[in-house]
């Protein structure tokens, strides 16, 4: 035991028994307005280190400074750089990371010796500058991986099971959800807490998306099928300075960079990292007036969807006009909705998805959404409506391609089972037709011309609320 201790002393690594806090280093900055978005405070981490712990402080001033918190392990602090260690916005005071418990957000692991970077984002900083204090202790220890856990600092979350492709039938219209968030960013639950909910609701799907960190995915691992419960897809909201975006279908060790600002062409880079792993990059709430959350990037290619509905931000009827002026430029994005879900009372139905799928595989949900076969529903109440549209002997449904010759008519036939008296809408390359009544069956049978572009359809209440809004069927022509 001697000779094994001393040449981990030698080797300069602590000795198995041996553990040691350090004194909490104390560490103060002053910003201003004029300061850089992201600043990078270093500060030394020990070998051995087995326990770190961050908090900071600093005046609030009744909202005119907010900052906030993330971490890199030593490396480069480039785009995309591996050493980024995780991300906690403005929600927590501090983070732990150690062999018994990490701070949701942030990646366990080992603590790697060397020079280690607190991230500050200055969100908001008022006009006389503001103050950060720093406390950064790291306590010695045996060699250990850390493991997640929520803030109550107890054990990892009960994952909750998935379900396989041959329990559900398919192709299917999927019920789904694009956009939450838990306890791995300011969302109010832990990620099990979060399924369980959409179980009850009975939801096919669910998309974590918490801010800038995918860490949810180690408190949701696989277990034994129960086709009661939703998939759950990884993903990422995208919280640049310029607006936010969600990343669906993420892999283990795959995060997309958020320090982008408006106008910066790296917006670009952060399109083609998640096309590369072969995620889809979405647009949320593009027209939010929220400091920093409407988006004021150029739609650059590659961006897959823009959320047009969303239960926290509102703006629909400008967001559909944005998304209308992208397709008649040609743009083929995909329209989402979502509930933007954090914490009670907002009910975390409104808005959802319907997407026509191949199965209920993150492979399958995301190719679907990639080609447009997607409906954006009001709440979860709501049942899917079947959309047709017909000419020359041949029909398409939402998000399919359908050749029109010249001169010819369109015939489209809606069956909506549960909206009898509410009013389809036919838009045309961006052109709202008459509203026509659903009869009591729910259904209806309306004519256009066969123009090439684009046809899309809104189903909405006597009150003009939209319960229904399609992605397009495209009218190519020959």
């Amino acid at each position: 035991v001697v000779l094994v201790s001393t040449l981990l002393v030698l080797a300069g690594l602590p000795a198995h028994e041996s553990t040691g806090a350090a004194a909490p280093a104390t560490i103060v900055r002053h910003f201003t307005r004029a300061s850089a978005r992201y600043q990078y405070v270093p500060f030394d981490v020990p070998r051995g280190t087995a326990s770190l712990r961050i908090t900071y402080r600093y005046d609030r001033a009744n909202g005119d400074n907010v900052v906030d918190l993330g971490l890199f392990e030593p490396g480069p602090l480039d785009l995309g750089s591996a050493a980024f260690r995780g991300y906690s916005g403005g929600a927590k005071p501090g983070i732990t990371i150690s062999a018994a418990v990490t701070t949701p957000g942030y990646k366990p692991g080992p603590l790697p010796p060397g020079q280690w970077h607190v991230l500050l984002g200055l969100y908001k900083v008022g006009a006389s500058g503001v103050d950060v204090t720093i406390a950064v202790a790291t306590e010695l220890g045996p060699l250990s991986s850390p493991q997640p856990s929520t803030d109550r600092e107890s054990a990892p979350a009960s994952a909750i099971p998935r379900a396989p492709d041959a329990q559900r039938p398919a192709p299917a219209w999927f019920m789904g959800a694009l956009h939450t968030h838990t306890l791995h960013s300011d969302g109010s639950i832990p990620p099990a807490e979060l399924m369980r909910r959409f179980r009850d609701l009975r939801f096919d799907f669910v998309a974590v998306t918490d801010h800038n960190n995918t860490t949810h995915r180690y408190e949701l691992g696989p277990q034994p099928p129960d086709a009661a419960s939703p998939l759950w897809i990884v993903g990422e909201e995208v919280t640049t300075p310029g607006g936010h975006a969600s990343v669906w279908g993420l892999d283990d060790g795959e995060w997309v960079d958020f320090r982008v600002s408006p106008g910066d062409p790296r917006i670009r880079d952060l399109v083609a990292t998640a096309r590369r792993y072969g995620a889809l990059f979405s647009v949320n709430h593009p027209v939010s007036t929220c400091d920093g959350c409407g988006w004021t990037h150029e739609y650059v290619e590659g961006i897959d969807g823009i959320e047009i509905s969303n239960g926290r931000h509102g703006e629909v009827a400008k967001a559909i006009a944005v998304w209308d002026t992208l397709l008649r430029a040609g743009r083929r994005i995909t329209a989402v909705g979502s509930s933007d879900w954090h914490s009670d009372p907002n009910p975390i139905d409104v808005a959802n998805v319907r997407v026509y799928a191949s199965s209920r595989t993150t492979a399958g949900i995301l190719d679907a959404i990639r080609t447009g076969h997607v409906i954006v529903m009001r709440s979860a109440r709501d049942a899917t409506p079947d959309i047709v549209v017909r000419t020359g002997g041949t029909s398409a449904r939402i998000g399919d391609s359908l050749t029109v010759a010249p001169s010819a008519s369109l015939a489209v036939e809606v069956n909506a089972p549960g909206m009898a008296g509410s009013r389809l809408v036919v838009i045309q390359n961006g052109t709202r037709h008459a509203p026509v009544y659903l009869d009591a069956r729910g259904s209806a049978r309306v004519e256009r011309p066969a123009l090439p572009g684009y046809v899309r359809f809104e189903i909405e209440a006597l009150d003009g609320a939209p319960i229904a809004i399609t992605n397009p069927v495209y009218l190519v022509a020959p």
